[in-house]
């Protein structure tokens, strides 16, 4: 059992800091190695939610960590050229020592992952498809399969593992057949196990051992008393996506609560085959909270 912080690399923009600089982040990274963490995360976006570049960010906490793995949660590959993608995502993980976890996905359809990619001059509708083309490129020339080798070269001679995230149906078969995780913000511990069951019955269609898919989950917590908590939550999901925390409550798992019920809530997930779970604190509160879960992580490892 793995649990990972999610860095708050929107946060910094949204409760005030507009030069949103990256060296705190660094900090923390550090900080949650050292409080027992097994990795740290960032997420991937241009103006639609502006925040560091999440590949240069995890470089910096590759060359001040020793043992935490590092990850995108989730990196979109449709707004990236194939080749500099494979470079960058090299150089990461060389610079890691192997550590790096290479999570993707297709993005929502919203208007600002639209507008990201119009910026970039990418097919919006296509970009499914684009991730796809893309991340068989990146891999190729990891591993120098096709005649081309891109340097550094990964550690592993595969690469880094590749987890997809994302729920639906084509997300579901990609992540069994072709990834080594599956990393959703599942809205339940229904919709997730649902959604594991169906990526393992992928996996062993595909003639893959289905135990072999790492089965992870990125969701959002807040401690403290219910109103307290409740507020916060509601205020950090309205800042961080700017539509009704409501409508984001349907789509994506979150609690907010007294320690007690956070983690009863996070065992459901554990009980249900949550391997790696990468926690989001919705509070602008970061320091309480993040001392309020790193107290947590034996209990919650079991």
């Amino acid at each position: 059992m793995k649990i990972g912080l999610l860095l708050p690399t929107r946060e910094a923009v949204m409760y005030g800091d507009h030069s949103g600089d990256p060296r705190p982040l660094v900090d923390l990274a550090v900080r949650a190695e050292e409080m027992g963490f097994d990795s740290v995360w960032a997420g991937d976006s241009l103006l639609a939610r502006p925040r560091a570049e999440p590949l240069t960010l995890l470089a910096g906490v590759a060359t001040c960590t020793d043992r935490v793995e590092l990850g995108t949660a989730v990196l979109l590959p449709s707004l990236r050229n194939a080749e500099q993608l494979a470079q960058a995502t090299g150089t990461l993980d060389a610079l890691s020592g192997g550590r790096f976890i290479f999570g993707v996905g297709a993005g929502p359809g919203t208007p600002g992952v639209k507008v990201d990619h119009e910026h970039v001059g990418a097919a919006f509708d296509r970009r499914a498809g684009a991730m796809m083309n893309v991340l068989d490129r990146v891999k190729s020339l990891w591993q120098g399969s096709d005649g081309e080798q891109m340097y550094p070269t990964p550690t592993h001679s595969s690469g880094p593992p590749i987890w997809m995230g994302g729920s639906g149906p084509r997300t579901l078969q990609r992540a069994g057949e072709l990834c080594d995780g599956w990393f959703p913000l599942p809205s339940s511990v229904e919709a997730f196990s649902a959604g594991i069951a169906t990526v393992r019955q992928h996996a062993e269609t595909a003639g893959r051992p289905a135990a072999d898919i790492t089965a992870a989950a990125y969701l959002t917590v807040t401690f403290g008393e219910p109103a307290v908590a409740e507020a916060e939550l509601k205020e950090h999901s309205e800042l961080y996506y700017g539509v009704p925390h409501e409508l984001i409550a349907k789509q994506q798992g979150s609690v907010a609560g007294p320690r007690e019920l956070v983690l009863a809530w996070l065992q459901e997930f554990i009980d249900a085959g949550v391997s790696h779970l990468c926690l989001r604190i919705g509070s602008a509160n970061m320091n309480e909270q993040l001392e309020i879960l790193a107290d947590s992580l034996d209990e919650l490892r079991g």
